[in-house]
C-alpha cells in the first residue's frame, strides 16, 4: 500500500516535471526567437521578391447563352402541327457538354490561342484550357460563366471575346444542318402548294368539273401544306433569332487576381518563421547530442 507521503511526493515531482517542460520551451523561444526573426524576414524578402518578378493576371468575366432551335419533333413528318414546336427553345448544346468540349486542347483556333497570347507557349493548346474557366449557373439551363485571364484588363477581355466568337461560330455549325433541312423542306412545300393551289384556281376559272375527292384531298394538301410551310418558317426564324449571345457585357477588374499578395506575404512570413523554429530546434537537438556523447566518453 503506498503511503500518502509517497503520493504527494509523487505529485510534487510530475509538477516540477511539468514545470520544468514549460520553462524550457520558453528558454528555447527565447534563444531561437532570433533565428526565427531572421528567416522570418527572409521569407518576406523572398515573398517580395516572387510578387516583384512574378507578371500580374487579371480576369475578365461574361455569361453566355447557348444557341436554341425551336425544338421541332421531326420537321419531316407530314402530320405536323404547332404543337410540335417548342418556343422555349432547347439547347443547341447543353452547358456540360460545352464545357467537356472545350476542356479537350483541339476544341482553340489558332486565332482564339492568339488572341489570349498564349502561342509562344510550348504547348499552346493546352495552355488555352488551363487559362480559360467555363462553370454553369446554377438554376439556369441555357448559360454559362467565362471567366478568362491576361497580363492587362484589355488583354483578359480580347481573350473573353475571342472565346465567345469561337463558342458562337461552334455552335452555329451545330445548328446550320438544321436550318438547311428546314430551308430544303419550305422550298419543296411551299413548290407543292403553288402547283395546288395553281390546280384549284384553273378548275375554278375554267369551270371544269373535278371530283370531289380530289377536290377534297387538294384543299386539304393545301391546308396541310400551309400549315407545314408556317411552321418551318418559325423554325428558322426562330434559329436565327436565338443565336449564342453574350448575357452580360464583358467585365475585366482593374485589380489583379494573381499573384494573391496577402496569401503570398503571409505564407513568406509564416514560411520563414517556422523554418526559424525548426533550424533553432535542430541545433539544440544537435548540442544535446554532442553534450551526452561527450560525457559519455
Amino acid at each position: 500500500m503506498i503511503s500518502p507521503d509517497h503520493q504527494n511526493t509523487h505529485h510534487q515531482t510530475s509538477d516540477v516535471a511539468n514545470e520544468i517542460s514549460i520553462l524550457d520551451i520558453l528558454r528555447f523561444l527565447k534563444g531561437a526567437y532570433k533565428t526565427m526573426l531572421v528567416f522570418g524576414i527572409l521569407g518576406l524578402v523572398v515573398a517580395i521578391a516572387y510578387l516583384v518578378i512574378t507578371p500580374n493576371r487579371f480576369e475578365a468575366v461574361t455569361q453566355i447563352q447557348m444557341a436554341q432551335t425551336s425544338g421541332v419533333n421531326n420537321i419531316n413528318n407530314n402530320n405536323n402541327n404547332n404543337n410540335n414546336l417548342n418556343y422555349l427553345g432547347v439547347n443547341v448544346e447543353e452547358p456540360a457538354l460545352l464545357i467537356s468540349r472545350l476542356g479537350s486542347p483541339s476544341s482553340f483556333s489558332a486565332g482564339a490561342i492568339v488572341a489570349c497570347g498564349e502561342q509562344a507557349q510550348s504547348n499552346p493548346a493546352l495552355a488555352m484550357v488551363q487559362t480559360i474557366k467555363l462553370t454553369p449557373i446554377k438554376g439556369v439551363s441555357n448559360l454559362v460563366e467565362l471567366k478568362t485571364v491576361g497580363s492587362t484588363q484589355e488583354a483578359a477581355s480580347i481573350c473573353a471575346q475571342a472565346i465567345f466568337e469561337l463558342i458562337k461560330t461552334s455552335q452555329a455549325q451545330i445548328v446550320a444542318p438544321f436550318i438547311e433541312e428546314a430551308q430544303t423542306r419550305l422550298a419543296e412545300d411551299s413548290i407543292r402548294l403553288d402547283q395546288a393551289k395553281a390546280l384549284v384556281a384553273k378548275a375554278d376559272k375554267s369551270g371544269a368539273v373535278m371530283g370531289a375527292a380530289t377536290y377534297l384531298s387538294t384543299r386539304d394538301e393545301i391546308k396541310l401544306l400551309s400549315d407545314q410551310i408556317a411552321l418551318l418558317q418559325d423554325v428558322i426564324l426562330f434559329s436565327q433569332s436565338h443565336v449564342t449571345r453574350l448575357v452580360s457585357p464583358i467585365y475585366a477588374s482593374d485589380s489583379p487576381v494573381a499573384p494573391k499578395k496577402r496569401v503570398a506575404l503571409l505564407a513568406g512570413l509564416l514560411g520563414g518563421l517556422l523554418l526559424g523554429l525548426l533550424i533553432s530546434f535542430g541545433q539544440l537537438i544537435f548540442a544535446r547530442l554532442k553534450s551526452l556523447f561527450g560525457s559519455i566518453s
